[in-house]
């Protein structure tokens, strides 16, 4: 799938004499047309570009290309065309998630494979920001990320599929009877999420909000290793509450929800704005399960 899209750019550019042209064609950036034609030259493992100083031109080879690019290009438009049916989805295609959006997806994706066996996915996971520049560049067909409003692609677009709002987690077996969220922050120890996050960051206004200043021992970037760490019993957390992570029935967590509870983190589906078939019911499936929680 991202050959046939990097092949795509390829002939954009060769039709409208430049990157910056191809880019506004296909919706990427200048960089992300760059990138695309570097990883193109190194699986073809050959130059197709002279670059000087302040330009860069297709070498007379890259032009004895095109008619088989374009006729490859447009096999693979008649096949999809003339197979568009739901039960017969085929391909490949690669997506990516945060850690913590990865046990939600995979689930998605058993349930797409019993209906479409012959579709091939490709997982990848990493952080939100590292994932919207793989999905700009053409590297990933989509991503499950946390919303980011700088939306630094253009064509790139953002479907909302659920909420995280903030909760304290605290080990059941450790608190007592008259303990609440401001007591467990003032008196146990803290483990804190990363601040060089987005979510770390809105966990270090909310305590400026709350005036509460916890005795923090660790500082993490893994939720899960967070609510792990929790669960022995090494401290308290303020953590987003992951869809689907089964703490309200762990017997050895307790989940307090924050004060006012207007502390949240957005995740979605990051896509081309011409969404993909397969991508696109891979979405729907995603939303079918938040549609109905574990």
């Amino acid at each position: 799938m991202s050959t046939l899209r990097f092949l795509r750019t390829f002939v954009a550019i060769a039709e409208h004499g430049s990157f910056a042209a191809a880019a506004e064609r296909v919706a990427l950036t200048h960089a992300a047309v760059g990138q695309q034609m570097r990883a193109l030259e190194s699986e073809l493992g050959r130059p197709l570009f002279s670059r000087e100083k302040r330009s860069i031109t297709l070498r007379p080879e890259a032009y004895q290309l095109l008619p088989q690019v374009r006729q490859l290009l447009a096999d693979y438009e008649g096949i999809v065309a003339g197979d568009k049916t739901e039960n017969n989805v085929a391909g490949h295609v690669s997506i990516g998630a945060i850690v913590s959006g990865m046990g939600l997806l995979s689930k998605c994706l058993v349930e797409v494979a019993q209906v479409h066996p012959a579709l091939e996915v490709t997982l990848a996971t990493g952080r939100s920001s590292d994932l919207i520049v793989r999905v700009g560049s053409g590297e990933l067909d989509a991503a499950v990320v946390i919303e980011d409003s700088r939306r630094p692609f253009r064509g790139i677009g953002w479907t909302h599929l659920y909420d995280e709002p903030l909760v304290l987690l605290a080990n059941r077996g450790q608190i007592r009877r008259k303990d609440d969220f401001d007591s467990l922050l003032e008196t146990s120890p803290f483990i804190r999420y990363d601040r060089a996050t987005a979510t770390g960051a809105q966990i270090e206004r909310l305590l400026r909000r709350v005036g509460t200043r916890p005795r923090q021992i660790l500082e993490l970037d893994s939720i899960l290793g967070i609510s792990e760490l929790v669960r022995q019993g090494v401290g308290v957390a303020i953590v987003p509450m992951l869809a689907h992570s089964g703490w309200h029935k762990d017997p050895a967590l307790r989940v307090f929800p924050v004060p006012d509870g207007i502390y949240s983190r957005r995740v979605g589906m990051l896509e081309p704005s011409r969404k993909g078939h397969i991508t696109g019911i891979i979405r729907q499936h995603l939303v079918g399960i938040m549609g109905n929680p574990c």
